[in-house]
Parts: C-alpha cells; sequence; structure tokens
C-alpha cells in the first residue's frame, strides 16, 4: 500500500523453488504524508503559538480557504513534523481539502481511513476518496485503491477494476503497478490469462528496479513464460535480483553459479550467494551450504557450523534438512550419533512426506528403548516451526 503521498539413503538436495508475490509499499510523493512513519495520536489539539511563523502564514492561509494550505498543513499536524502532533485537526484539514477536489487530500484523507492510525480504520471511506482521487488522476490513489478491490477485505472485491487501475497507474510509471498488472495477466484476475503480456510488464518492472520483478522475470525466462527460454536472461535477472537482496533471487543464483548455468561456474560466488540467503532464512540456501562445508573436496569444511544450518533449517520447518540431519546424526559419520536427535528429525520429515525418511526412523527407533521412543514421539507431536524472527 503506498504511504502518504510527499539424500540406499542420500542426501536430499534442494532445488529451485516457485515464484514467490506480494506487495510492497511506495515511495512517498510530494506534499504526501509517509506511511513509513506514521502519525500516533495526540490528546492535544495543535497550540497556534507553537507554531513557527511559517506554518502560521499557511495556517492563514488555509484558514482562508486554500486547498493546497489546508493539505499541507494537515500533513504537518499528522506528522509532527513543523507542527505539534493533532491527528483530529489534520483529519479536519483533510475533509476540508478533499472536499473542495485537491485528488492529493483525497489521498491523503483515504489512507488515513484505510491505515486507522489518526482516526478510526474504515475501508469504505478509504475507497470512496481513494476513488475521488484515482478519478482526478492520482497514481498512488489508483495503486491503493486496487489493492483493496484486489483483497475484497472489507470492501467488494471487483478484479477486473482493480485491473484497471493497475494499468492505468502503470501506463503513467507506476512501478508496482505495472508488478502487479503483470500478476493480474499472469493469473487471469481481471484480465484474461495472457503470458506475452504479463511478461510484457513483467519486464518492464524489472528494468525500473523492483526486485520482486526481476526474480520473476527470470522465472519466465527459464520456464519460457510469455518469452522464449533464455537461461542466460534467466541468470542475469537473478543476479539482479540477489544484489537487491531478494532471497530466493539469491538462492537461485547461488544454483546457477554452482552449476555454471547462464553465469559462469564460480564455487565462491555460489558460495557467496549461498551464505547471503541463508542469513535471510532461506532453508533451502542453508541445506546446500551445510552440503558444500560437509563436502571434504570443497575447501570449506565445517562439520560444526553446518550442523548448526540444518538444525536451524529443520527448526523453521524444512522436511529437507530434517531428512538430512536426522540421516547423519543416524549415521554418526560427520555428526555426531545421535539416535533419538535422528528418530526426532526423522520422525518430522517422515510427517512431511518425504519417502525415505520413513525407513529411516525405524532404523533409528530398533536403537531407543520404548521410554525413548514415547518422549521422541511426544516431541514430534508438540512441533511447531520456529518463525524466521525466533
Amino acid at each position: 500500500m503506498t504511504s502518504f503521498a510527499t539424500p540406499p539413503a542420500r542426501i536430499v538436495r534442494t532445488a529451485c523453488v516457485a515464484l514467490a508475490m506480494a506487495l510492497a509499499s511506495l515511495s512517498p510523493a510530494p506534499a504526501q504524508a509517509s506511511k513509513a512513519n506514521p502519525a500516533q495520536p495526540s490528546v492535544l489539539e495543535a497550540d497556534e503559538n507553537a507554531l513557527s511563523p511559517k506554518m502560521r502564514d499557511l495556517q492563514t492561509k488555509a484558514q482562508n480557504g486554500d486547498p493546497h494550505a489546508q493539505n499541507a498543513l494537515a500533513l504537518a499536524l499528522a506528522t509532527g513534523k513543523d507542527a505539534p502532533k493533532s491527528p483530529g485537526e489534520a483529519m479536519r484539514w483533510w475533509i476540508m481539502a478533499a472536499e473542495k477536489g485537491l485528488a492529493e487530500a483525497q489521498f491523503n484523507l483515504g489512507l488515513a481511513y484505510d491505515q486507522g492510525r489518526l482516526t478510526p480504520q474504515n475501508a469504505t471511506l478509504a475507497a470512496s476518496w481513494y476513488d475521488k482521487a484515482a478519478s482526478s488522476g492520482n497514481v498512488a490513489a489508483m495503486y491503493n485503491l486496487a489493492g483493496l478491490l484486489g483483497s475484497g477485505h472489507a470492501v467488494p472485491m471487483d478484479l477486473a477494476k482493480a485491473a484497471k487501475l493497475y494499468a492505468s497507474a502503470a501506463s503513467q510509471g507506476h512501478v508496482k503497478s505495472m508488478y502487479n498488472l503483470a500478476l493480474a495477466y499472469a493469473r487471469g484476475q481481471g484480465r484474461e490469462r495472457d503470458d506475452a503480456q504479463a511478461a510484457h510488464w513483467m519486464l518492464k518492472a524489472a528494468e525500473a528496479g523492483h526486485p520482486r520483478a526481476q526474480y520473476l522475470m527470470a522465472q519466465m525466462y527459464a520456464q519460457g513464460l510469455g518469452v522464449r527460454k533464455d537461461t542466460n536472461k534467466s541468470a542475469h535477472w537473478l543476479q539482479k535480483a540477489a544484489k537487491a537482496g531478494h532471497a530466493r533471487a539469491q538462492y537461485s543464483y547461488a544454483l546457477h553459479c554452482q552449476q555454471g548455468k547462464g553465469a559462469p561456474q564460480d564455487a565462491e560466488a555460489a558460495l557467496h550467494w549461498y551464505h547471503e540467503a541463508a542469513s535471510r532464512n532461506h532453508t533451502g540456501a542453508m541445506c546446500n551450504l551445510a552440503l558444500i562445508m560437509l563436502d571434504n573436496n570443497s575447501g570449506q569444511k565445517n562439520a560444526a557450523e553446518a550442523e548448526r544450518l540444518l538444525t536451524r533449517a529443520a527448526e523453521l520447518g524444512d522436511p529437507k534438512a530434517q531428512h538430512n540431519l536426522g540421516l547423519l546424526l543416524l549415521d554418526g559419520q560427520e555428526l555426531a550419533k545421535n539416535h533419538e536427535q535422528a528418530y526426532y528429525w526423522l520422525a518430522l520429515a517422515a510427517r512431511h512426506g518425504q519417502g525415505e525418511a520413513l525407513a529411516l526412523r525405524d532404523r533409528a527407533a530398533k536403537e531407543l528403548s520404548h521410554s525413548q521412543l514415547e518422549a521422541q514421539n511426544a516431541r514430534v507431536a508438540a512441533f511447531k516451526a520456529k518463525k524466521p524472527s525466533q
């Protein structure tokens, strides 16, 4: 949403994961408030004596009916910049400016109702004011209204209108709308499915620096969706997204560097990008990085760190990590043998569909007493994957 406007048993190797899509916030436009630092309600209204001469002059213009001054004064009162925070007064001035037809004020008022920080949240009023601002050409309002209509939360879902709004904003250079329009074509939501159009708008967003679009453009080139398959171009966009901090792109680009597909084979680069993705809690990267650290020929031998990485990925709920960790603890070659822990992780992997894990779990079970089995089965039953922040 836009801000106020101014693995017999073998190690299982992970493969490239599927596409991931999500919305993100937009950079604020001039004379529009910032959602990144929303105003906090104040029990005090504005104290005219606390205003600077510049703000008093702005207040005078606002009192004389200037909608631009009213919008600017409301922004100052909402954010506490150049004036004491005063949510009630901010809303009052925005309403006046919005009712005069000022699109920026209409957008800001819509966002205030959308966020519910300055005033009680009201999606219906938010959509109404966004609609008015969008009708006046405010691209931020188009984007935010499309988001409400596309989600159907608190307002009736209207995918066709959402796609139309994304198209209007995209045609005016709004990058996130380009990305969402590409998704609409790719999914057939509000638009007839059209892979070529999806690729067209995804490429535009990718070229404009949108990391998710860069990652998805790489997948489109890899799969030949709307474009000809091109491994080199796929690797190109993965590298772009990886450099922008996209964890799945970092993982996928590491695979390309490790295998020499679309990019020069480069073990050092692969190691770097696996580390980057693992630092962002990508469990596939943790698994592959651990395997490198268990390889005697990799020059990166570090069994302790490999066990830490696998444990972290397993705790996060990755079935392949659970399988690999359980196998290593069962065999006791690279890691110290631990039948109880092996059973625990293999049981979890088997529960999540890792086929070979079931037989391995039964091997581990033969080494445990009845009480040990009961204890581990209780742990398995109580398992809950950790969240990345834990």
